[in-house]
């Protein structure tokens, strides 16, 4: 008997230690900053609540300075931050080697924007938000255009001056 309840406890154990070392080392706001991440707080569950103004922008001067780098067939890459109101971070990249722009997207929940990896032709903004534009997905899917952030409009004038 002994020996069966040692048997259930140890794996329960495991795991237990396990999911508490993952939530010590989860990817906070701070290491976001401490990392110079493109960061989106968003302030809403709605896309259309964060499309409307509902997310904190920090850093946005760098995506202008990359999409401004594609315009002068420069390499740059950038590590985008997207934090959900429960906390949750997911990480995505947009990096341009002179030719291509690679958007790897894992958040996914931006309308018309699957995660995935993506190539992209086209990179731009209009009002508070990214666009990639001629994008072909990994398995050959396309994609005439996908959202690559969604920020706020004071945010990008302030990164652009």
């Amino acid at each position: 008997m002994k020996k069966i309840l040692l048997f259930l406890l140890l794996p329960l154990t495991l795991i237990a230690a396990c999911s508490n070392a993952d939530s010590e080392e989860n990817y906070s706001v701070e290491d976001a900053r401490e990392n110079d991440d493109v960061i989106a707080q968003h302030q809403a569950n709605s896309f259309q609540e964060i499309a409307q103004g509902a997310v904190e922008v920090e850093n946005a001067d760098k995506l202008v300075q990359l999409m401004n780098n594609v315009e002068e067939n420069k390499e740059d890459e950038l590590t985008i931050s997207v934090f959900d109101l429960d906390g949750s971070h997911y990480e995505n990249k947009i990096s341009y080697d002179g030719e291509t722009i690679t958007f790897e997207n894992n958040y996914g929940n931006y309308e018309q924007s699957p995660a995935g990896t993506y190539e992209c032709s086209y990179i731009s903004q209009r009002g508070p938000i990214v666009y990639l534009s001629s994008c072909t997905a990994e398995d050959g899917t396309e994609l005439s255009t996908m959202i690559g952030f969604v920020g706020t409009e004071e945010a990008f004038r302030e990164a652009q001056n």
